[in-house]
C-alpha cells in the first residue's frame, strides 16, 4: 500500500462517527482525570502555613504594654490566602478543560491528521532554533503557529454554530469566511499574533517579578484591544462597502433578506471574529501569566519560598496583593467633616473673587469657572493637609471609609503608603510611626522616599461604621514612663502624594477578574463593530473607517477630556469670555459625556492593576453599551432601507 493510500485510509477512519465518538470519550476521560488531579492537589506550603498559624499566640502586647490582637496572624492568613489562590492545581484543571474542548473540536472537524502534523512542525521549529542558537526567533514562530492553529479551530467551530438555515446566520458565516480571505483583516491578525508571541521574549529578567507580570498584562491586553479594535473598524466597514462596490450585495438583497437581517448578520459576523481573536489572545495571555506566576520572585529560591526563610518577600507580596488579584481599593480622606471642608472652599472662593474684583469690579465666575476654582482650592488645602511638619503638626489623622465588607469578611488589608521629601534622594530614609483609633501603635518603619511601601493591617482596626482611622507620625514614637509617648522627629516635612495612601483588600483571585475583563473588551468591540456597520450604510470605505475610528478614539479619551475641561475653561488668558473656547468647551463636554460609560469601565487598566471589575459594574456597562448599539442599529436599518444599492457607494 502506497503512502497516499495509507493517508487516504487514515482520513476515512478519522471521518467515521465511531472514531470521533471513541476519540472524544478518550479525550474527555483524560481531561476529567487531570481536572480531578488539579482540584485535589495542594501546594506543599499550605500544610506548613496551617501549622504556623495554629502555633501563633492570638494576643500580644503593643508598645504601651496593652494586649492587642496579634498582627502577625492577619499577615499569616493573608499569605495563606495568596498561596491558596496561586495553587498550581487550579491552572492544571483550567488548562485541561480548555485543551479538551479544542481537541474535541479538532476531532469533529476532521482535522485529526493535519493538526498533529502542524503541531509537530511547530515543536520541531522550536527545538531546531534552540539548537542553532536562535531562541528568540524560534519562540516567536512557535507562538505564532500555536495561536494560528487555535484561531483556525475556533473559526471553523464558529462556522459550525452558524450552519443553521437562516438569513442572519448565513450572512454571518460569510463574514467569517471573508475574515480569513481579505488581506486587510489578515494583516491585523498576523500583527496581533506576532506581538503576542514576541512580547514575552522582550521582558527583562533582571526586573522584579511583579513589574514583569504587570507589564505583560498591561501591554498584551492593551495591544490585543488596539489591534482587534482596528481590525473591527476596517473589516466592519469593508464587509459592507466592498459588497456594494463589487455589486455582490445585489445577489443577497434580491433574495428574501430584509435590511435588518443583512445588517444584523454583518454585525454578528464581525463580533464573532472579534470574540475569537479575543479568545485566542486571552488563552495565550492567561497561560503565560500563570507560567510567570510560578517563577521565583526577587529574594526567592522558588515560588513562595524566600531565600532568607521569611514568610513572603516584598516582590511576591505586591504581585499577589496588587496585580494577580481582584482587590477593592479605598483612598484615604482627611479627618474633617464635609461642613469644615466646604467652609474652607467657600472662604477661598470669597477671597479669590475679592482679589479679582480689585481689577475687574464686574467679575463673577460662571458655574464652570466656579467648579474649577473650587477644585483648585480643595487641591491646595488637601496638599497642605497631607504635608506633615515635624515641629508644628508632628502627625496627621487620615480616614478610610467603606470598609464594612472587609470587616464582615474578616479579610486582612494591605496598606500602601508613599512619602516625598528632600527631592526623594535615594540615600535618605525617614522613620514613620502608625497608630490606630483604639490606641494601638505599630513599631516604627524605616521608609525610603519616592516609592511605595506595603504592610498588612488587621481588619480588627475597622470600627462598626466601616471606617478606619490612621495616625501617621513624622518620626519615631517611643513609649516612656506612665504610658506617655515621646516623639523623635525627622528633620524635615514630608508630603504624601494624592495616590500615596491607599488601603485595599482582596475579594478573590485574578482569574475570574480576567474573564470579566475580556468579556467587557468584547462588548466594547461589539459596539465598535456596530458603529462601523452603521457608518458603512451611508458612506464609502475610507469615510466609514474615519467616522467609526474617530468615535473609537473619542470613546477611549472621554475620561481625559472630562478631566481636562475645567483647565480649558471658557475665557482667554486675560480672563475675558471667549466664544471660540466656549463652543469647543460645550462640544467636547457633550461628546465626551456620551461616551463616559465606554471609558469608565477601564478593563485593561483594572486587570493590570489588580482592581476588581465587579459583575454589577459589568452589567451596568453592558446595559449602557447595549442600548447605544441598539440605537445605532436602528439608525443603520433606517438609512440602509433608503439606499439606492444599484449606485456604487464610493461615487
Amino acid at each position: 500500500m502506497s503512502f497516499r493510500q495509507r493517508i487516504t485510509q487514515l482520513d476515512q477512519v478519522q471521518r467515521s462517527r465511531t472514531f470521533k465518538m471513541i476519540a472524544s470519550v478518550v479525550i474527555a476521560i483524560v481531561a476529567i482525570v487531570l481536572i480531578g488531579y488539579g482540584l485535589m492537589s495542594t501546594d506543599e506550603a499550605m500544610p506548613l502555613m496551617n501549622d504556623r498559624i495554629a502555633q501563633m499566640p492570638t494576643v500580644v502586647q503593643d508598645m504601651a504594654g496593652e494586649d492587642i490582637p496579634n498582627p502577625e496572624i492577619a499577615r499569616a492568613v493573608q499569605i495563606q490566602r495568596l498561596v491558596q489562590q496561586a495553587e498550581l492545581g487550579t491552572i492544571i484543571a483550567v488548562s485541561s478543560a480548555l485543551s479538551a474542548v479544542i481537541l474535541i473540536l479538532v476531532v469533529w472537524m476532521n482535522l485529526g491528521l493535519i493538526y498533529p502534523l502542524l503541531a509537530g512542525v511547530a515543536i520541531g521549529i522550536l527545538l531546531i532554533s534552540k539548537w542553532l542558537g536562535f531562541d528568540l526567533a524560534g519562540s516567536i514562530l512557535f507562538g505564532m503557529i500555536t495561536l494560528t492553529l487555535i484561531f483556525m479551530v475556533l473559526m471553523r467551530g464558529a462556522g459550525m454554530l452558524l450552519s443553521f438555515a437562516h438569513p442572519v446566520l448565513a450572512i454571518a458565516r460569510n463574514v467569517l469566511a471573508e475574515a480569513v480571505r481579505m488581506k486587510i483583516s489578515l494583516v491585523f491578525i498576523v500583527m496581533l499574533f506576532f506581538v503576542l508571541a514576541a512580547l514575552p521574549m522582550l521582558l527583562n529578567d533582571n526586573e522584579s517579578l511583579r513589574y514583569r507580570v504587570q507589564s505583560f498584562l498591561q501591554y498584551s491586553t492593551g495591544f490585543t484591544y488596539l489591534f482587534v479594535g482596528l481590525l473591527v473598524v476596517f473589516f466592519g466597514a469593508a464587509t459592507v462597502t466592498y459588497e456594494q462596490r463589487e455589486k455582490v450585495i445585489w445577489q443577497t438583497m434580491t433574495k428574501p433578506v430584509a435590511a435588518w437581517q443583512y445588517l444584523l448578520g454583518k454585525w454578528l459576523g464581525v463580533s464573532m471574529v472579534a470574540a475569537i481573536l479575543l479568545g485566542v489572545s486571552a488563552l495565550g495571555v492567561f497561560q503565560f501569566t500563570e507560567y510567570m506566576r510560578r517563577l521565583p520572585a526577587k529574594g526567592e529560591i522558588s515560588a513562595f519560598v524566600p531565600v532568607d526563610g521569611t514568610d513572603i518577600t516584598e516582590d511576591r507580596l505586591v504581585l499577589e496583593t496588587r496585580v494577580l488579584t481582584s482587590r477593592v481599593a479605598i483612598q484615604s480622606v482627611p479627618d474633617a467633616t464635609n461642613e469644615t471642608i466646604q467652609g474652607i472652599i467657600d472662604d477661598g472662593m470669597r477671597q479669590y473673587i475679592e482679589e479679582q474684583q480689585r481689577t475687574n469690579p464686574e467679575f463673577q465666575p460662571d458655574s464652570a469657572e466656579r467648579a474649577a476654582i473650587e477644585s483648585r482650592i480643595y487641591t491646595e488645602w488637601r496638599t497642605q493637609y497631607y504635608s506633615i511638619d515635624p515641629n508644628a503638626e508632628q502627625y496627621e489623622t487620615f480616614v478610610f471609609q467603606g470598609l464594612s465588607e472587609a470587616k464582615k469578611l474578616n479579610l486582612p488589608l494591605t496598606l500602601r503608603y508613599k512619602i516625598n521629601a528632600e527631592g526623594n534622594r535615594p540615600d535618605m530614609f525617614y522613620i514613620l510611626t502608625f497608630a490606630f483609633a483604639d490606641g494601638t501603635v505599630l513599631p516604627p518603619r524605616r521608609t525610603g522616599l519616592g516609592f511605595s511601601h506595603y504592610m498588612t493591617v488587621s481588619p480588627d482596626f475597622i470600627d462598626e461604621n466601616g471606617q478606619m482611622r490612621l495616625q501617621i507620625y513624622n518620626g519615631q514614637l517611643r513609649a516612656e514612663s506612665d504610658g506617655i509617648f515621646g516623639l523623635q522627629t525627622n528633620v524635615n516635612t514630608f508630603t504624601i502624594p494624592p495616590d500615596g495612601l491607599e488601603l485595599s483588600y482582596s475579594v478573590g483571585g485574578y482569574r475570574s477578574n480576567f474573564a470579566r475583563v475580556y468579556f467587557v473588551l468584547w462588548v466594547k468591540l461589539s459596539l465598535l463593530g456596530m458603529l462601523a456597520v452603521w457608518a458603512s450604510t451611508f458612506s464609502s470605505f475610507p469615510v466609514a473607517c474615519l467616522i467609526s475610528g474617530g468615535l473609537f478614539f473619542i470613546g477611549e479619551s472621554a475620561g481625559f477630556v472630562q478631566d481636562a475641561l475645567p483647565g480649558w475653561g471658557k475665557t482667554n488668558v486675560t480672563g475675558d469670555p471667549s466664544l471660540y473656547r466656549t463652543i469647543i468647551y460645550h462640544f467636547a463636554d457633550t461628546v465626551s459625556s456620551m461616551f463616559k460609560a465606554f471609558n469608565e469601565l477601564r478593563p485593561a487598566t483594572r486587570l493590570s492593576e489588580g482592581e476588581l471589575l465587579s459583575w454589577s459594574t459589568v452589567s451596568g456597562g453592558v446595559m449602557t453599551l447595549g442600548v447605544v448599539s441598539v440605537v445605532f442599529f436602528g439608525l443603520a436599518v433606517a438609512i440602509f432601507r433608503k439606499r439606492q444599492l444599484a449606485i456604487y457607494s464610493g461615487n
